[in-house]
């Protein structure tokens, strides 16, 4: 029985290996907070061999995690959590343009530049498995740019204009 048990759990541990190959995660990082901050973004590629959703997101180190995009609605940016993002076969989906990145809502400490950030992303696929992916999220300085087009300083006025929401739907 003993034998049976173990073997079965083997065959589990195998299969959750294999659908873990089908996706692969790079570039995954995030900025350290400033004091009082508990919030941050991580930014990352993924790509799925198969059709597949990303259905959730989760870090030890917040309450809590979500998908989230933002937009511009009139003259406010506001960013909303999405239940899902979809992850086309063979197409590298990178999170952090186009508005879309991973939000960890909570933090229970600060996140320092030069440290690691673990974090889980659950993966869902088309035939209805899913796996949970743990990995980890370089921490880099809080002035660190990002691989963003930069554009021209903004003026006081400017930036009161562009004022930023943070709202949850």
């Amino acid at each position: 029985m003993k034998r049976i048990l173990c073997a079965g759990l083997l065959a589990m541990l195998a299969v959750t290996q294999a659908f873990a190959d089908e996706v692969k995660v790079t570039k995954a990082w995030t900025r350290a907070t400033a004091p009082g901050q508990d919030s941050a973004s991580v930014q990352l590629t993924i790509t799925s061999k198969k059709d597949a959703t990303l259905i959730g997101v989760a870090s030890g180190s917040a309450q809590s995690g979500e998908i989230h995009y933002m937009a511009m609605e009139g003259n406010v940016m506001v960013m909303r959590a999405l239940e899902s993002l979809d992850l086309p076969a063979k197409k590298p989906v990178t999170l952090g343009v186009d508005g879309i990145h991973l939000m960890l809502l909570g933090l229970k400490a600060p996140l320092k530049a030069g440290h690691k950030l673990p974090f889980a992303l659950t993966v869902k696929f088309a035939d209805g498995h899913t796996t949970v992916l743990k990995l980890l999220a370089q921490i880099k300085p809080l002035d660190t740019a990002s691989n963003a087009v930069q554009t021209q300083p903004q003026t006081d006025a400017q930036t009161e204009e562009h004022q930023h929401e943070h709202h949850h739907q």
